[in-house]
């Protein structure tokens, strides 16, 4: 039976992939636009048109890579082993209000029995978590939780 971090981990990688399966077929519809943008009389559309797709393309490799570095940042947390007395990368926290998957920003996993919001390291909540053991209360927000489980 697979456990719960696996299923966090599976989940925020399959987030992932989509993200850069559909960032790369925008690449190769910029391209392909780019490629068929045809020399028209009116030289300065044409040249217009160029450099606004070449601007498209650009701010959309800067996206691939910001997926790719957390691909690679989940990968680096999935190697890990755990302590779970302290919160750190790769852990599941279990609060009085809500749950957390300390990795990479991604959607919120659902089942049956758990919420669990997938944050960055990076992310303010995240880093108000990290290095903290259970029955510690975090204020966030003005929002008092207390850490209940880590895992």
């Amino acid at each position: 039976m697979i456990n719960l971090k696996d299923l966090l981990f599976n989940h925020c990688e399959n987030h992932i992939n989509t993200k850069l399966k559909n960032y790369l077929k925008i690449d190769q519809e910029l391209f392909k636009s780019l490629n068929e943008e045809t020399k028209s009389s009116a030289g300065d559309k044409h040249e217009t048109t160029r450099a606004m797709i070449q601007i498209e393309r650009e701010k959309n490799s800067k996206r691939i890579k910001e997926i790719e570095n957390s691909k690679k940042q989940l990968i680096v947390i999935k190697s890990v082993q755990l302590n779970n007395l302290k919160v750190s990368p790769g852990s599941i926290i279990f609060t009085s209000n809500n749950n957390y998957f300390i990795s990479i920003s991604s959607e919120i996993y659902s089942s049956d029995t758990n919420k669990i919001y997938c944050v960055s390291t990076n992310t303010p909540i995240a880093k108000s978590y990290l290095g903290k053991k259970i029955g510690d209360i975090v204020t966030f927000n003005n929002i008092e939780s207390k850490i209940e489980k880590i895992i």
